[in-house]
Order: C-alpha cells, then sequence, then structure tokens
C-alpha cells in the first residue's frame, strides 16, 4: 500500500501560531507598560500632599521586565527612604498611605485585556 502526506498545512499552522505567540507576547508586553505606568500614577497621586514627606512622589518608579513590572518607591530617590515608613508603618506606628490601591485597581485592567490578547491569539 502506497501514500503520501502532504504536510504543507500543518507547516502554515506552525508559522500563523509562532508568529501569533510572538505578537501576542508585544501586545501582552505593552498591556503591562501601560498597567505599570497606571499603578505607579496612582502611588503618586496616592504619596502627593503628605506634610512629612512631600518629595517621595518624585521617588516613585516602575522597572519593566519582560511580562513583569516592578513598582514602588525608589529608596535612593528624594526622601525614597521613608517610602517603607509610610506604607508600611513601623512596630510603634501604622501605615499611613495605601501604597496599594492603584494595583488593586489596575488588575482587572490588566487581567481583562491580556485575556483579549490570549482569546485573539487563539482565533
Amino acid at each position: 500500500m502506497d501514500f503520501s502526506i502532504d504536510a504543507h498545512e500543518v507547516d502554515r499552522l506552525a508559522v500563523s501560531l509562532g508568529q501569533a505567540g510572538r505578537k501576542a507576547t508585544l501586545e501582552a508586553t505593552a498591556v503591562i507598560a501601560k498597567g505599570a505606568l497606571n499603578i505607579k500614577n496612582e502611588m503618586v497621586k496616592d504619596f502627593t500632599g503628605h506634610g512629612h514627606a512631600p518629595a517621595i512622589p518624585r521617588a516613585i518608579n516602575y522597572d519593566l521586565r519582560g511580562l513583569s513590572a516592578e513598582i514602588g518607591v525608589d529608596k535612593r530617590g528624594p526622601q525614597g527612604g521613608l517610602g517603607n515608613i509610610l506604607a508600611f508603618g513601623t512596630s510603634k506606628n501604622a501605615a499611613v498611605l495605601d501604597h496599594t490601591r492603584g494595583l488593586q485597581a489596575e488588575v482587572p485592567n490588566v487581567v481583562k485585556f491580556l485575556g483579549e490578547i490570549g482569546v485573539k491569539s487563539l482565533e
């Protein structure tokens, strides 16, 4: 018995899936970057106007690393060394600033957009 297989369609599918992965990764990176910026901006708003640390909003920054971001107070920035005390408190004082509000507000948006990217990449 003689037969042959034409793998042309399988090859095209493999190329399409590879391209979808790259495109999805680029789109997801953009979503993470926008989310990090939004969280940083909310932290700046929340940390603005504190009488004992008026410069601390300028110490808030973020770093992107692929599909992750680190957002917070840079201790090297103006009054940045006060960030942990203001956000977490001490053994004698409670926290005075909510450093998580921006994160809590942005997570649903990031999840929504990443889900849309995932669905679109499978279509």
